[in-house]
């Protein structure tokens, strides 16, 4: 005899990623119709344990029969069921985040081409990377830390390489030198996914539209099959809605969706972006983002990297916080360090201050600039981009979000 118990699987009709489910009610017809994978949790009343069944063991019997996922089992009294005793996981895990400057680790300038004996002789002036060590000096997988993690730096994504020694954090060091009031983060993607970044080349960008370049075509490295796969585009993470996978090795990036202008000239001031654009430069004309060299420049800029996680079935949610009546203060009733996203897409370190029921989040990135051409348009001075401030409303707060990134934890 077998007593449905609980379920995991992913909707392919509205996905929200892998899910904890109760399928009680379900007649198992529209579980075939209703979920691309699905695993049901039954107790074996012979062995007094619980087994797993996997739908696609089932699925022309599920959509043979009448009834519900208990009374099919009620009709399999008699029957043993092709089971597993590896059990799907029982709760979610989310990505948190975490400042590890100031827990464990110290950042010392580096130089991922160079040996180890060489680092110590590096200074913040020459080193192009950062280095990050367990300041106790006690063993560290620095493999697993770059398999296990996103890396930020003022906001910014930065894309991590290790080696026995240490983890390094490429083009940091020179970010270091363009705003030295700096944060690194971790993204801990610990029990939800292993991940790996690829340096984007010149060879893989694809051009769809000489005009416009409204759609560019990236050609990934490796498959993307059975994968999640992301960009970091500038230091800021961008999903499916903006660089989405259309074959096993290829995405598309919809450039419309984004306002390059405001992103470029926001984060010249807080990393390194001497590829792409003159930090000093003030204005550009309309062109100057619809061209094949500006996405050349972009794109293979140490910035922007391809992020290839193992895990197939995330569910990604952006959930708008409250404004608190200071500003860069947010609050909210979330405890866990689920990382902040602000308006523009920087994912910022924030302080925690913790009052009755809530939390306050405290941000030093928390001005959206209210450039001239937001106010007036481009055609105020020649159809160009000015990297100034308004007069009279020179800027806003940004808008608060929290990044919610999920999945199933499995069990053993």
């Amino acid at each position: 005899m077998y007593t449905y118990k609980r379920a995991v699987g992913v909707n392919q009709v509205t996905p929200r990623g892998e899910e904890l489910l109760d399928i009680s009610a379900y007649q198992t017809k529209a579980l075939v119709t209703t979920f691309s994978q699905l695993k049901i949790v039954v107790q074996d009343g012979l062995y007094g344990r619980q087994v797993s069944i996997n739908i696609d063991d089932y699925r022309n019997e599920f959509a043979a029969f009448t009834g519900t996922i208990q009374q099919w089992l009620n009709s399999k009294a008699t029957v043993p069921l092709k089971t597993s005793n590896t059990l799907p996981g029982s709760e979610y895990r989310y990505v948190t985040t975490h400042d590890i400057q100031y827990k464990w680790f110290s950042l010392c300038p580096g130089d991922a081409r160079l040996t180890e004996d060489r680092q110590e002789h590096l200074d913040t002036a020459s080193a192009p990377d950062i280095r990050v060590i367990k300041t106790d000096r006690t063993a560290v997988d620095y493999h697993a830390l770059a398999e296990r993690s996103l890396w930020t730096m003022n906001g910014h994504l930065v894309r991590a390489v290790a080696d026995d020694n240490a983890l390094y954090l490429l083009n940091a060091g020179k970010h270091f030198n363009v705003n030295d009031n700096i944060h690194v983060s971790s993204l801990n993607f610990n029990t939800l996914s292993k991940l790996k970044t690829y340096a984007i080349t010149k060879n893989m960008i694809k051009f769809e539209d000489n005009d416009t370049y409204n759609f560019l075509h990236l050609v990934s490295p490796v498959s993307l099959k059975g994968k999640t796969a992301w960009l970091s585009i500038g230091g800021r993470l961008y999903l499916n809605d903006v660089a989405r996978p259309v074959s096993n090795k290829s995405m598309v990036i919809n450039t419309t969706q984004v306002d390059w202008f405001t992103r470029i000239f926001d984060s010249k001031e807080l990393i390194n972006l001497e590829g792409v654009i003159d930090k000093e430069r003030q204005v550009v004309g309309e062109d100057f983002f619809r061209t094949q060299g500006f996405w050349e420049a972009l794109l293979t800029d140490p910035s922007s990297f391809l992020i290839v996680l193992d895990n197939p079935n995330l569910y990604v949610s952006i959930e708008p916080i409250c404004t608190y009546r200071y500003p860069f203060t947010y609050h909210t009733e979330e405890t866990r360090p689920i990382p902040l996203l602000t308006g523009n897409g920087l994912l910022p370190k924030y302080f925690t201050r913790k009052i009755i029921n809530r939390r306050l989040l405290d941000t030093d990135i928390g001005v959206d600039k209210r450039y001239i051409n937001k106010t007036t348009g481009i055609t105020n001075g020649g159809n160009l981009y000015h990297g100034y401030n308004g007069r009279f409303k020179p800027s806003r707060l940004h808008n608060g979000y929290l990044l919610y990134i999920r999945s199933v934890i499995q069990e053993d």
